[in-house]
């Protein structure tokens, strides 16, 4: 039977990082948990239910996704694509700070200020949904709080189960390791900092810094590891993963233990490389990254992946929140940047059958900025294309992927000076995704060429799966101008009178954009707003 998430008991506000947020979270299905999690079917509509976590009510925009909504604000930080509208502060999330023409002109946004000056101004209850900092928070803390009443249900002496009730066992608490540690490596990688929180229903004051924030991840990951090892694959296992993973999610392709302990591998692997500058990065770092990869996701496994129900209703996608679905021209609240097609090489048939040209190009979107600005449309999944659909068609990884593994060893292989076996590996990834590009292992590029190579591959081969605010960052480009950072040649889409000389139309020119992003974002005021920072805190705000 499918399973759908109105079938789902799920919880009202349990954490503190929740209860008091100016977000509600949807509470379709009663009774209570503690009255439902003493058996099977129970414990399985509770796990399944770690989605519905994302869901809540946004003041202004009704039930939203607000995971999605995190998302999109990495995808659009990223460069990857781009959003000109206000809703949930996307505007001023991807505002880049200037951008500098070949003539020299330099063209400040609209609004003169940076990143950081534009989502303070936003950051309080008062601002409802234009508080860009609240959502990833909440919704990660709404699944660490799901997370752990799952874990502790499995200690109540009232639970009963039949058969081998300790494999079963495992088998939630592996689900309830995992999301919560996922949480926690989104939480550590996105802000200054947190509270660790173990007791389901319960909060603290005792804030830690982003990267106490990764180690209590890594823990959770250890711990999930160690729980599938004691696990064994049975008809139940088999039941079980069906149950926990929705219909939409592909849970027809089960996860292994074997396959979802290479994905805490290759997770690992992520959470060490993008909360370092590559300039931090020392060589026992890179050789740390191999090792896990080595580990990692292969190209055979089936992972944890967001996925949308055909309806376009049972699933936690409410028509719109999706990748895909917001990226394509039904719903088209995001638009692909014209900094990620420059980075597809001539040939790439993954350009060829992914995009078509607008007839217009959009040009300087509602006079927001002219970043905000493409001539290329995705064609649809269902006709034949790769990033967008209109139809509730398509999936991305939760977390990591074959493709990721591979290009984090990559990655690690060019900066110790194993050219070529960087170099083969960018050309698997390619073959794996059909690209037919010609191979640029063995062919005598440069450190420096080869680098380039790499980092076309990954902008490209992991489009809206996630990486590209990480990589921006780590890589540097997101930095000040005077820093280092900015994107030297970045193609923008300028109106003809902005040029020397002046030139009829729009016309896509060589720029340096100057982003000038936070690092880290701030600890969302709605959360500080009642849970006041102990005495001892590391630094909550930039």
């Amino acid at each position: 039977m499918k399973r759908y998430l109105n079938y789902i008991i799920i919880i009202v506000f349990i954490s503190g990082a929740c209860k008091k947020s100016s977000l509600e979270l949807n509470n379709p299905n009663q009774p209570l948990p503690q009255q439902a999690l003493t058996t099977q079917a129970g414990l399985q509509n509770f796990s399944l239910g770690i989605l519905q976590k994302m869901i809540a009510d946004v003041p202004g925009e009704g039930k939203t996704n607000i995971f999605h909504i995190a998302l999109t604000n990495h995808s659009i930080m990223g460069d990857e694509a781009y959003c000109p509208y206000g809703n949930y502060g996307f505007r001023w999330v991807n505002q880049v700070y200037k951008i500098t023409l070949p003539g020299g002109t330099v063209i400040t946004n609209p609004n003169t200020v940076d990143q950081k000056t534009q989502l303070q101004g936003f950051d309080s209850r008062g601002s409802g949904e234009l508080n860009a900092f609240q959502y990833e928070w909440s919704s990660c803390y709404y699944i660490i709080s799901q997370a752990n009443f799952l874990l502790a249900s499995l200690n109540d002496p009232l639970l009963k189960l039949s058969g081998d009730a300790d494999n079963k066992k495992n088998i939630f608490r592996a689900w309830g390791l995992w999301w919560k540690a996922y949480a926690y490596s989104r939480i550590g990688s996105m802000y200054l900092g947190g509270v660790i929180v173990d007791t389901a229903g319960k909060t603290n004051g005792n804030f830690v810094d982003h990267n106490a924030i990764l180690a209590e991840a890594d823990k959770s990951l250890n711990d999930c590891l160690t729980t599938l090892d004691g696990i064994e694959v049975t008809d139940d296992y088999t039941a079980i993963m069906k149950a926990i993973v929705a219909s939409f999610n592909q849970n027809q392709n089960v996860v292994t233990p074997d396959m979802w302990k290479r994905q805490i591998y290759s997770l690992k692997a992520r959470n060490l490389m993008v909360n370092k500058k590559v300039t931090e990065m020392t060589p026992a770092n890179w050789q740390q990254v191999i090792t896990l990869v080595d580990q990692g996701i292969q190209a055979d496994d089936y992972v944890f992946r967001f996925g949308i129900d055909p309806s376009g209703s049972n699933d936690v996608s409410l028509g719109q929140f999706h990748p895909y679905l917001y990226l394509g021209e039904v719903v088209q609240f995001s638009f692909v940047s014209e900094r990620l097609i420059q980075d597809f090489k001539p040939g790439d048939h993954r350009f060829s059958t992914g995009f078509k040209l607008f007839d217009p190009p959009k040009v300087n979107e509602r006079g927001r900025g002219l970043q905000f600005g493409t001539r290329y449309n995705p064609i649809f999944i269902e006709d034949g294309g790769l990033y967008a659909t209109g139809t509730s068609q398509g999936t991305v990884p939760w977390a990591c992927s074959y493709e990721e593994t591979q290009l984090m060893k990559a990655e690690a292989l060019l900066r110790t000076n194993s050219i070529e076996p960087g170099l083969q590996l960018v050309d698997e990834v390619r073959d794996f995704q059909h690209a037919g590009l010609a191979h640029v292992a063995n062919t005598g590029l440069s450190a420096t060429d080869a680098l380039e190579e790499y980092r076309k591959e990954r902008r490209v081969a992991l489009f809206l799966w996630g990486t590209a605010f990480y990589d921006a960052r780590r890589w540097g480009i997101t930095q000040p101008a005077s820093q280092g950072g900015g994107r030297a040649n970045a193609i923008v889409i300028i109106p003809g009178n902005l040029l020397t000389p002046q030139q009829p139309g729009s016309v896509p020119t060589a720029c340096f954009m100057e982003y000038d992003y936070m690092d880290y974002w701030d600890v969302p005021q709605n959360e500080l707003d009642f849970n006041t920072p102990g005495s001892v805190s590391p630094p909550l705000k930039n």
